[in-house]
């Protein structure tokens, strides 16, 4: 059973990331305003952003049973994600949970 980590795209990607890049640009816009050479809530947030980007990453799978998003529980899939579009190394997968949940799945894979 190996993880398939991917990259979470559509309108359900776009709300999620933009959450996650306020915390960068909060980062930014403190550093940038700070008049202190180390400023330390600017990096902390800049830490707490990278730590979101690898949570999410290590957080959103699917394997043969189940596929997990970051902000999901675990939820059996009856269905195997379906090839949308291919270009080189990167896959885009629509995978539908329910009959109204369907995700876009972005795959980078060496095959």
């Amino acid at each position: 059973m190996t993880k398939k980590h991917f990259i979470i795209l559509g309108r359900v990607g776009l709300v999620y990331f933009s959450w996650v890049f306020v915390v960068l640009f909060l980062s930014l816009i403190i550093a940038y305003e700070g008049t202190h050479i180390t400023n330390w809530p600017a990096i902390i947030f800049g830490l707490v952003f990278i730590i979101l980007l690898i949570y999410t990453f290590l957080t959103s799978y699917w394997n043969e049973q189940y596929f997990k998003l970051p902000f999901k529980a675990k939820v059996k899939s009856s269905k195997k994600p379906e090839m949308f579009w291919q270009w080189r190394c990167l896959n885009v997968y629509v995978i539908t949970v329910a009959d109204l949940e369907k995700y876009y799945l972005l795959r980078i894979a060496k095959d």
